[in-house]
């Protein structure tokens, strides 16, 4: 089992504190990315240095779960240059529903009394998983489906549920992680491993964090969020805003998530969701503007836009990518690259 120890280090993520950076109103920044510490492929210090590579200025780790990641990515982030916000992304449920929410600014340290139930809030949601993971194990096993390949999966990472599923398909046992799961449930494995929004918003708000719900309208998450369903959640739970600028996003998706957050006061974000080089997608350069209440929430200050210029149009694409050269193999962790093409709730 997990410790707080594996949730909370000594790590001096202080050196990254960009409070107070100022901010061109088209400086790149992604603030929806994953790292090989929960179903990504990035090594963390490989994830900062191509953002840094690629003129990033603000980037946030934001695994599933887990800060684990977190400190060894501040702390590269202060030597290339680059501001890291201390993220995550908890697994919630709100009206009989899975929602992901990105939750801001709130760093995995020692020392924090305000933080603490924060912190041990996913040390518990990360020893469930666990569990989970040890009883998805035997019961596949228990059925005469050897998993040989979990320990090249697992690669000396914690083990949780997604792991077991993959090497389910690694060993030829099912084609996919949807069959892979549907196999453990009808097994009798209880997956559910949410936490209530409402418990997690609180808990992260007396702890200085800043609530985002991530990508509202993709479709293998449920139905698009509508307007009368944000303003019942708000009613539950004030979260602060919506990630309203999203890889997989229609300029029509985009424009509606945007006004709901004017129409609700709330926050806006942008993130690309990559786990791995290219898969889904690399790391976009979103416009500093685009979330900028966002960014000044976070002590960062951003220029205003051109006098005459929309903060934000349809059509107005993410400032391009260059791209970089092949990544270096010992920086990137395969299996897990691999792990990330096949899961389909990135």
């Amino acid at each position: 089992m997990s410790s707080p120890n594996d949730q909370v280090g000594e790590t001096d993520t202080s050196r990254n504190d960009c409070a107070g950076r100022q901010l061109a109103h088209d400086a790149a920044v992604d603030l929806h990315l994953h790292t090989l510490a929960s179903d990504g492929g990035w090594q963390p210090l490989a994830l900062i240095d191509y953002l840094a590579d690629h003129d990033f200025q603000v980037a946030a780790v934001c695994d599933h779960d887990t800060q684990r990641s977190v400190p060894a990515a501040m702390a590269r982030g202060a030597e290339r240059g680059l501001c890291v916000v201390p993220a995550v992304e908890v697994t919630v449920r709100w009206n009989d529903r899975q929602f992901h929410l990105l939750v801001y600014g709130i760093a995995p340290v020692r020392g924090d009394e305000a933080a603490r139930p924060f912190h041990s809030m996913l040390v518990e949601q990360d020893e469930r998983l666990q569990e989970l993971a040890e009883d998805a194990r035997a019961r596949i096993e228990a059925t005469g489906k050897p998993l040989p390949s979990l320990e090249k999966v697992l690669d000396g990472r914690v083990m949780w549920p997604f792991h077991v599923l993959m090497a389910a398909i690694e060993d030829k046992h099912v084609p996919s992680l949807k069959e892979a799961a549907e196999l453990v449930v009808a097994l009798g494995s209880n997956f559910t491993t949410d936490q209530p929004l409402e418990r997690v918003v609180a808990t992260a708000h007396e702890a200085g964090g800043i609530c985002v719900l991530a990508h509202p309208g993709r479709p293998n998450l449920g139905p698009a969020l509508t307007a009368e369903e944000l303003a019942r959640m708000l009613a539950a739970a004030p979260i602060d805003g919506l990630e309203a600028h999203y890889r997989s996003y229609s300029d029509e998706e985009t424009a509606r998530y945007r006004e709901m957050a004017e129409r609700f006061g709330l926050l806006t974000s942008s993130g690309s969701d990559s786990h791995a080089p290219t898969v889904p997608v690399d790391p976009r350069p979103w416009r500093a503007a685009w979330c900028g209440g966002l960014l000044e929430r976070l002590g960062f200050r951003v220029a205003p836009t051109p006098e005459g210029e929309p903060v934000w149009a349809p059509g107005m694409d993410p400032l391009a990518v260059q791209p970089a050269p092949p990544p270096n193999p010992e920086s990137v962790d395969q299996t897990a690259s691999t792990e990330a093409k096949a899961e389909t709730s990135a």
